[in-house]
């Protein structure tokens, strides 16, 4: 019962945790767009049931609380790899080869949840053809478990310390909703090729056109695994100060 109780009272706190991330970002991110309306990515398309979305928002949060909160625990009660002492070296190593990995992981889910077999599991995220920032948490209980166990299973095998997982944990939900929030922001050159990071455009055109950009973090697997938007680095280049962005339609589902 020991162990019961302080599980159950780590998942409190992750689950506390979340729901504050999701609103505080969520809020910011409403504000964000309706300052901007023509940062809108699908002009065409406006998401008229964003607010209902949120009715599966507790099956989500409490899923994906359920992952990570394992995976502390197990570290916490000594069943994973003894982690590395944090440093000015290990913190920043650990979070980059961390995010490679749960990029890749996240890339083939997303994938095999793109299949036959498991499309039923995925089919109430992408009811949203355009995505707000509510979106993040309209999900099945399986996908969440498929995405999140990452979290459960990593401290098996990558000796992470337990500052970094919360710090990647925050970034992953922060990131996350702002790759639904259907409006770009914070387009930069990093964002396109030659450069490997990923952003709102990519994600919304997801969305959008089904088929295309399946990455988290990076377009890296897009890129070498031919599903890659092939408008992808257009569009967000528009997006960019100088751009026409702001000023011309633009339709996510370019290309399908």
């Amino acid at each position: 019962m020991t162990l019961l109780t302080e599980f159950s009272t780590l998942l409190g706190l992750v689950v506390a945790g979340v729901v504050v991330v999701m609103l505080v970002v969520g809020g910011f991110l409403e504000i964000l767009n309706a300052r901007h309306p023509e940062r809108r990515i699908q002009k065409d398309r406006i998401n008229r049931r964003k607010w209902k979305e949120l009715r599966q928002a507790p099956v989500s949060i409490v899923t994906l609380s359920a992952c990570f909160a394992f995976g502390l625990f197990a570290q916490q009660q000594g069943w994973a790899l003894v982690p590395l002492e944090l440093s000015w070296w290990s913190g920043p190593l650990m979070l980059l080869v961390s995010v490679v990995l749960y990029d890749a992981w996240f890339y083939w889910v997303h994938r095999l949840l793109h299949s036959r077999p498991f499309y039923r599991f995925h089919a109430l995220h992408h009811k949203s053809v355009a995505p707000t920032v509510w979106s993040n948490h309209h999900e099945s209980f399986m996908e969440a478990l498929l995405n999140q166990a990452y979290y459960a299973l990593i401290v098996f095998i990558l000796p992470i310390p337990w500052q970094v997982l919360i710090l990647q944990k925050l970034y992953d939900q922060v990131s996350g909703m702002l790759g639904h929030a259907g409006f770009e922001h914070f387009a930069s050159p990093a964002g396109r090729a030659p450069w490997p990071l990923a952003s709102t455009v990519f994600h919304d055109q997801h969305h959008g056109a089904f088929r295309f950009n399946y990455g988290h973090t990076f377009s890296l697997w897009d890129r070498w695994m031919g599903t890659l938007h092939p408008r992808y680095d257009v569009i967000l280049k528009s997006f960019e100060p100088g751009g026409e962005g702001a000023d011309r339609p633009t339709k996510a589902s370019e290309g399908r």
